[in-house]
């Protein structure tokens, strides 16, 4: 009894009662489901390209090409839906990305040529486009104030963890059935879940619009307005954090385990064990950014303490071989448990920068307008992360590993230094 007291008081302290509680619990669950649906989707299908390759005697290019129509195009078309989530509504716009992404997968089970499975890669990564400017429309309007920086973050984790579930979701399906199965069963799960928010969408609140001029002739008309906000120097600047950020954290999720093979002569399961660290301290980093935001207003102060820890622990690896020369060059269990420590230190400092950037950009985001402002700022990410890999891949052939912990971590400089910018940027748009 006095534990429900408690938290009956902890509710009321934070501006809501126990249905308006449950009605916010609603929509991160639900939110947050659309999201990890989304990152699962993006992977699931490198871990069964085995199994295409030998099915439709495709080469691993054209396969590949099938992931660069499903992220690409869904990363670049993130900003015209943005406009459209600000004009039809979020949850229209959500429910039908959500359907498309869901059906185009359930569909890849069936086809027979390499030709159908691109075309259906490419609808799903249409489909795929709508969740960040959808998502965030949806918890700006839904979501009190004082708990929107948590609810940022659970939507962030859900999406990483769905990604991470992929791989060994997708080859469990695989092995117990087929790949065709597979492909099926999760999208079928996905229309389950666009079930589900179909059915209790009502959970969800709009953002509140500004009132109408009286004069419409004398105002510019909504997409210009939208356009001039977007071509702000504090939205450009997020855009170039963006991009920044994406060249950092992609390259390290494509090339940690061969960097660090090929820089400390590491196993592949010591160098896997780092990549797992990096990727779980992500997820970590994510969730303790979330709650630090909603107790300390110091959004600027947290992100950039995030992206320095993440900016000199990414280069350790790197001071790390004149330790190993100076020891005759081992590379033995404590050290493959020191590179795992440091990455993820790395992957907690990546992480722990996202809660309050996203908190920062809804600052600055008039009501009404976070749809296209989230939706245009996300291409930044999805070309950034796009073309890491071709770059980091790069200086491995030219056999440079030092350079890619080195290079990512003049990225999470830059990355810090544009995020100073844009909120310096943003504050000045508002006057304060």
């Amino acid at each position: 009894m006095s534990a429900q007291m408690d938290s009956a008081t902890a509710l009321n302290d934070a501006g809501g009662d126990a249905p308006e509680a449950a009605r916010e619990a609603w929509v991160i669950g639900l939110i947050g489901a659309g999201h990890f649906l989304s990152h699962f989707y993006a992977l699931a299908l490198p871990p069964l390209f085995p199994l295409l390759k030998a099915e439709f005697g495709v080469s691993y290019i054209e396969l590949g090409l099938a992931m660069t129509a499903y992220n690409l195009l869904g990363g670049i078309l993130q900003a015209p839906v943005g406009f459209l989530v600000d004009r039809l509504g979020p949850r229209r716009v959500l429910l039908v990305g959500l359907g498309m992404n869901a059906f185009a997968v359930a569909l890849m089970g069936f086809v027979d040529v390499y030709g159908l499975l691109l075309v259906l890669a490419l609808i799903a990564g249409l489909g795929n486009s709508v969740f960040h400017p959808a998502d965030y429309a949806i918890l700006s309007g839904s979501i009190g104030a004082g708990r929107l920086g948590r609810a940022f973050s659970i939507h962030t984790f859900s999406g990483f963890l769905g990604g991470a579930c992929a791989p060994v979701g997708m080859l469990a399906l695989a092995y117990m059935t087929d790949w065709r199965t597979a492909l099926t069963v999760a999208g079928v799960v996905g229309l389950g879940v666009w079930c589900v928010v179909a059915l209790r969408r009502d959970v969800f609140r709009d953002e509140e619009k500004p009132a109408e001029v009286d004069q419409a002739d004398a105002a510019p008309s909504p997409a210009l307005r939208g356009m001039r906000l977007l071509m702000s120097p504090a939205v450009l600047m997020f855009l170039v954090f963006f991009v920044v950020y994406g060249m950092a954290s992609g390259g390290l999720t494509a090339f940690t385990v061969s960097a660090l093979v090929n820089l400390h002569g590491l196993g592949l399961d010591q160098a896997n064990g780092a990549l797992t660290g990096y990727l779980f301290g992500v997820v970590a980093g994510i969730l303790m950014g979330g709650v630090i935001v909603d107790r300390f207003p110091g959004l600027l102060l947290t992100a950039n303490g995030a992206l320095a820890l993440a900016a000199f622990a990414v280069v350790v690896p790197v001071m790390m071989v004149s330790f190993e020369i100076s020891t005759g060059g081992s590379t033995g269990a404590s050290m493959g448990a020191a590179l795992i420590t440091i990455m993820a230190l790395t992957g907690i400092g990546m992480g722990a920068a996202l809660p309050p950037r996203d908190l920062m950009i809804k600052e600055m985001t008039p009501p009404g307008e976070s749809g296209k402002v989230f939706g245009f700022i996300f291409v930044g990410y999805a070309v950034g992360g796009s073309f890491a890999p071709v770059l980091f891949g790069w200086l491995l052939d030219q056999g440079r590993p030092a350079a890619v912990f080195l290079l990512a971590g003049g990225f999470a400089a830059a990355s810090l230094v544009a995020v100073t910018m844009a909120r310096k940027l943003a504050l000045k748009m508002a006057g304060r």
